[in-house]
């Protein structure tokens, strides 16, 4: 049994470092996840907590090597570490592990009560207003005030409690969150408002007409979002947002000026629909990404690359999966560049007032005298004459103008920094 039990921290060890270096080299977007945790959950099938302690503990292991020697060798156990990953830090790492050798949980939260105080909980009296203090079972309705924390978290993050949702039943769930007093007496407002719609005030009801109303107009806003919510639920939101006005007529689709990034309604509808509101990327093995959160409206050939905003060409990308593809098209020196010309620009408009738009931008821009009539403002104008946008000249012209003495060297170094085709070549 002992060998067994070596064999089993060992085996331990090595799933933490390989999912080290998963997680160094984004290896989990290859295989259409979104983040290391939906990797250990969805490829690994993995439950949610042994998920999480496994991402935590290899997240401290790449900030401090020597957390995984001490798994390797058993003196901390894998729970032990998770305990700690929010404690240690590269420069405490030889004080607090020496000190965790060979303790369990409970040993290890008082070290750490021991090692990294806190201040006493003050007291205090949480009301829980708009329901009652103790809501009964079944019944549906949301809780103000902090949980115990024995229900599943949504999205797991380090220390916040976002809410609860606890299922009772089969159809039924009790659903707990923390909520500031503004939103009290939002809730409490909108009870008055549909009074007679609502005579009995009860907050499941309210809240769900609330967000039912928030998806109708989410699926207006976005024109084609309507394929994410299950028919029956898309039946009671349309029925809801019924207007008892004549609707009106669809307005006619616009032709896309040359070198636009618009995207036409009817293109964004059409592409909504046929991903289903889900992440669309697909690995090689025809595995496709579960991520239905921060999506967005991507180029399968990168517009850069003469891309067009068609529906063929659309596709719906997490964040993840964008930056991957992006840094499969374009390279990974590429997007540091434009992420620290990003960054500049944010710096630049926090500085300067009224530069928190592209038109803004523009116009700063123009005011300068130093510009007017120079080389900068010939080579801008011959750039946003190819078709791109002028705030995108702009910046790549801040970045090569300055050392650029005549209007043909200035928008060649441009075109560098805006077509990436030229700059790979």
């Amino acid at each position: 049994m002992p060998a067994l039990v070596r064999a089993e921290r060992t085996a331990s060890a090595e799933v933490i470092a390989h999912l080290m270096e998963i997680d160094r080299r984004r290896l989990y977007l290859a295989e259409a996840c979104s983040s290391l945790f939906r990797y250990c959950q969805e490829c690994l099938e993995y439950s949610e907590d042994e998920a999480l302690r496994r991402v935590r503990v290899a997240r401290l292991a790449r900030k401090v090597p020597a957390a995984l020697d001490e798994l390797r060798s058993g003196a901390i156990h894998l729970t032990g570490l998770f305990v700690l990953s929010n404690h240690v830090t590269p420069e405490n790492a030889d004080e607090v592990l020496r000190e965790s050798r060979g303790k369990s949980r409970r040993e290890l939260e008082r070290l750490l009560a021991r090692l990294f105080p806190r201040p006493d909980v003050a007291e205090q009296v949480v009301p829980l207003g708009l329901s009652a203090p103790e809501a009964p079972r079944g019944s549906g309705v949301a809780s103000f005030g902090a949980g115990d924390g024995s229900a599943t978290c949504l999205g797991a993050g380090k220390d916040a409690f976002r809410g609860r949702l606890e299922p009772l039943s089969a159809s039924r769930y009790r659903v707990e969150f923390t909520a500031s007093s503004e939103f009290c007496g939002k809730v409490e407002r909108a009870r008055e408002l549909v009074s007679h719609s609502l005579p009995s005030g009860d907050l499941a009801a309210l809240l769900e007409r609330a967000v039912d109303e928030l998806i109708a107009r989410e699926v207006r806003r976005r024109g084609g979002a309507s394929a994410c919510v299950d028919a029956d639920a898309r039946a009671d939101v349309d029925a809801r947002a019924a207007k008892p006005h004549k609707p009106h007529e669809p307005r006619k689709p616009r032709k896309p000026s040359p070198g636009s990034r618009h995207v036409p309604v009817e293109v964004a509808r059409a592409v909504w629909e046929r991903d289903g509101a889900r992440c669309a990327f697909i690995n090689s093995d025809g595995r496709r990404c579960s991520e239905r959160r921060f999506l967005t409206l991507e180029h399968r050939l990168p517009f850069a690359f003469g891309g067009l905003q068609t529906v063929e060409n659309l596709c719906l990308f997490c964040g993840p999966h964008n930056l991957h593809t992006a840094r499969e098209a374009f390279g990974q020196s590429f997007l540091e560049r434009k992420r620290a010309l990003r960054n500049r620009s944010q710096r630049t408009a926090c500085t300067e007032p009224n530069a928190n738009t592209d038109a803004n931008t523009d116009a700063n821009t123009d005011a300068k005298p130093e510009r007017a009539g120079s080389v900068f403002e010939r080579a801008l104008f011959a750039l946003v004459r190819l078709g791109f946008r002028r705030a995108e000249a702009v910046r790549a012209l801040d970045a090569v103008a300055s050392s650029e003495h005549d209007v043909a060297s200035a928008v060649r170094a441009a075109l560098l920094q805006l077509t990436p085709t030229l700059s790979c070549a």
